[in-house]
């Protein structure tokens, strides 16, 4: 009986010692900042969880472990509901209470928001932009300039963090079409042409987790060809419940074809062509551009349109079925 009661003893004392050495390594992780005295704008979409909005912490170098700052939210449940949407200015040299402090109040006077619907070509992009910017007073971005950078990114000086992720998934040569994630945005009268274009750039990458570059890597198609399948089923699903299914249809059609055949007969291709996605499309079949899926074999030179995070899902995640017809 001694004995065992010097065991319990040993146990609690144990116990005692890793809840003290535990707490004292979160108390001291919650405290200390990544220091720098750099600013940066980091922004909160809305519906955004604390997961995803810890990771983009971390990406961003604004703070040195994920884990803790999700123990702090979850112990402090009415600052996790209070954090906003939008645009915040942050700093490295900020600690973990301080940065969710800055992320509950209110957003900048001069934000306003901005929604890219998907399945847009960049043409159209830039033209909701530019609405969007006019009727908030900002003149620092240009529609012009938006569809220049967008058709010729190879020539632009972008941020090391995008060119970087530009480098290792886009091609030489070819525009940002399927790059331009669409999204809810808050911008403000500051924001510029370029900085417009990094910002949904950056979005894509973050709206793609770990496991699914993981996916992408091991599979036939890399990211630009995903998100080239994914253009297509964009504008062809009537619902994100529709997507992988499609994306199956289109990847069996250009792996294996239809009775031999590897076209895969998209209209939304045909439509592209046209710059009008209420065009005819039979009208369009006999054109000679290679977007014309009906008489080309294999994927369209580059996306038709740039899809949402359901489309790039479903690209990735194909759900195998029977069918090689799609039902518009």
């Amino acid at each position: 009986m001694v004995k065992l009661i010097k065991i319990i003893v040993w146990l609690l004392v144990i116990f005692g010692l890793v809840v003290f050495v535990a707490y004292r390594w979160y108390e001291t992780q919650l405290n200390n900042s990544v220091g720098g005295d750099s600013r940066i704008v980091f922004e909160v979409l809305p519906g955004e969880s604390s997961d995803v909005i810890a990771e983009k912490l971390l990406q961003q170098g604004l703070i040195n472990d994920k884990t803790v700052l999700l123990i702090y939210l979850r112990l402090n449940t009415s600052l996790s509901s209070g954090i906003q949407a939008g645009l915040f200015d942050l700093s490295p040299s900020q600690t973990i209470p301080e940065i969710v402090a800055a992320l509950q109040s209110s957003r900048r006077a001069d934000e306003f928001k901005v929604t890219i619907p998907e399945g847009l070509r960049l043409d159209e992009i830039a033209k909701i932009v530019a609405i969007s910017f006019e009727n908030a007073g900002a003149t620092n971005f240009s529609e012009a300039d938006y569809v220049k950078i967008a058709e010729n990114p190879d020539k632009i000086n972008f941020t090391s963090t995008v060119a970087t992720f530009l480098d290792e998934h886009k091609p030489n040569g070819v525009s940002l079409e399927g790059f331009l994630y669409p999204e809810t945005y808050f911008f403000t009268k500051s924001t510029t042409t370029q900085e417009v274009i990094e910002r949904q750039i950056t979005t894509l990458r973050q709206a793609l987790s770990a496991d699914d570059f993981v996916t992408i890597k091991n599979s036939k198609y890399g990211l630009y060809e995903i998100l080239n399948i994914a253009s297509m089923v964009e504008r062809e699903a009537f619902s994100a419940s529709e997507s992988p299914i499609i994306a199956d249809i289109i990847r069996r059609r250009n792996e294996d074809g239809v009775e031999g055949v590897r076209l895969l007969q998209i209209d939304a291709t045909l439509l592209y062509i046209a710059k009008d996605w209420k065009a005819d499309a039979f009208r369009l079949k006999s054109s000679e551009s290679r977007y014309n899926t009906y008489k080309y074999t294999g994927l369209p030179p580059t996306p038709i349109s740039n899809p949402g995070k359901d489309a790039i899902l479903g690209s990735i995640y194909p759900e195998k079925k029977r069918l090689l017809v799609l039902y518009s």
